[in-house]
């Protein structure tokens, strides 16, 4: 949100300034229009010092008369009668004789279109005449009161109608702003109701409101799996714990059952054992989880469960092409995942159990494949509905696995065949 109000506030400075920019570019070109100076000529003045300090019997000595040429400038000198006494690449239209009313006119204006610019030598006039359309003669020598006080107002004006643009742009832009967050203020205000309904991910608050919908989902898998959990608390471990209470209400203490008790107790203990890993797991993020190479987990387990049941016979048939494959993945989850399979296997079955790994088309499939008995479809649908009620048999463990495979980016398929069970894992982001 922060980020937002960020991004917006300096879309408005930036307006601002652009907008300033903008004037003062009215401003340099209004002055540059008025008064056109260009750098490729010499100020008249500094033309004049030069002219003035090197002068000699004469103001257009050879010296001068090179730093004019140099600077494509002519220059001519009048004696106090308007005659021309000295002159330097006098153009053929400018007189010799000027009176005072000529004078008048080319130091206020133009000298036959030359911009011309006068100085006082002794009695006489000293002019120096720049190209026709190179420099610009401002056309007074005074400035009216009412055309400041007017200007003055003009700039008042434009000013004011600056603020006011800028205003419709800050009216404009909140505005928008609004209209962007108050869905994001709504969907905020209703993120744990059931009743949420999911922003659009588009636009500039995209990510803003992914974010809502992601913490929204994660609230509302949170709970799924919290009323999972307390479903299935309560309705596996009611048995045991009638059959403890059956126990402990016998008058005749000589005749409880201990083991009967620790059996229960046991029992207990690996359904909340099972309930608080199946919680866990809908709080854990991927994000932590690195690329491993899922071989040398799968090859531990079939040795680990080998050596604890060294009568059974666990065959492992690899048709990997790939043999430095590697998934993002969590070694002691995916682990456990196999593990939870291999186990009922092991523990509710006899017969032979197979292992087997392929990698078609850069992808990860592990089966494993009893003779049992298979289960009955009632828990196969509890399974695919992940509920966690009357499951705690050998059920249980699967739907840990299935949750620990989602985890990992993969699925779990599961059937019964003729004869045994046989479960498969399916993980796509293989490198």
């Amino acid at each position: 949100m922060f980020n937002y109000i960020l991004k917006r506030f300096k879309k408005i400075v930036l307006r601002i300034l652009l907008l300033l920019f903008f004037l003062t570019c009215l401003l340099v070109t209004f002055l540059y229009l008025n008064y056109r100076l260009s750098y490729d000529y010499t100020n008249p003045n500094d033309v004049f010092s030069y002219v003035d300090k090197n002068k000699s019997t004469s103001y257009l000595n050879e010296k001068n008369k090179k730093f004019l040429e140099e600077r494509d400038i002519w220059s001519i000198r009048l004696d106090r009668d308007g005659q021309v006494v000295e002159s330097f690449h006098k153009p053929q239209e400018v007189k010799d004789q000027f009176d005072l009313t000529d004078v008048a006119r080319f130091s206020r204006f133009y000298l036959a279109d030359y911009p011309v610019f006068t100085y006082v030598v002794g009695d006489g006039l000293l002019l120096f005449a720049y190209p026709q359309h190179s420099l610009d003669k401002l056309p007074f020598n005074y400035y009216s009161y009412k055309n400041l006080i007017f200007n003055l107002s003009l700039v008042l004006v434009f000013l004011l109608l600056f603020l006011v643009f800028v205003y419709i742009l800050y009216r404009v832009d909140i505005k928008d702003l609004l209209k962007n967050i108050l869905p994001l203020q709504r969907a905020i205000d209703s993120l744990y109701e059931d009743d949420y309904e999911r922003l659009d991910e588009g636009g500039e608050l995209g990510d803003l409101a992914l974010s809502i919908n992601q913490a929204n989902e994660k609230y509302k898998n949170l709970k799924e799996a919290q009323d999972k959990w307390i479903r299935g608390l309560s309705h596996d471990v009611r048995t045991p714990l009638a059959k403890i209470s059956w126990e402990v209400s016998k008058e005749n203490k000589e005749d409880l059952d201990t083991k009967n008790i620790q059996d229960q107790v046991l029992k207990i203990s690996t359904i909340l054992e099972g309930l608080n890993l199946t919680l866990s797991l809908s709080k854990l993020d991927r994000e932590s989880f690195t690329e491993e190479n899922p071989l040398k987990v799968i090859r531990k387990l079939i040795v680990d469960k080998l050596n604890e049941n060294p009568t059974r016979e666990i065959i492992f048939e690899s048709k990997i092409n790939n043999p430095n494959l590697r998934i993002k993945m969590d070694p002691n989850l995916f682990y456990r995942m196999l593990e939870n399979i291999l186990k009922n296997a092991l523990s509710y079955t006899g017969g032979q159990i197979r292992v087997t790994i392929s990698d078609p088309e850069n992808k990860l499939i592990i089966r494993i494949s009893d003779q049992g008995k298979g289960i009955s479809e009632d828990v196969l649908e509890k399974i695919t509905r992940e509920d966690l009620t009357n499951v705690t048999k050998h059920g249980l463990g699967i739907l840990i696995s299935k949750q620990i495979a989602q985890l990992h980016g993969g699925t779990l398929a599961i059937k019964n065949q003729d004869p045994g069970l046989q479960v498969s894992f399916l993980f796509n982001h293989v490198h």
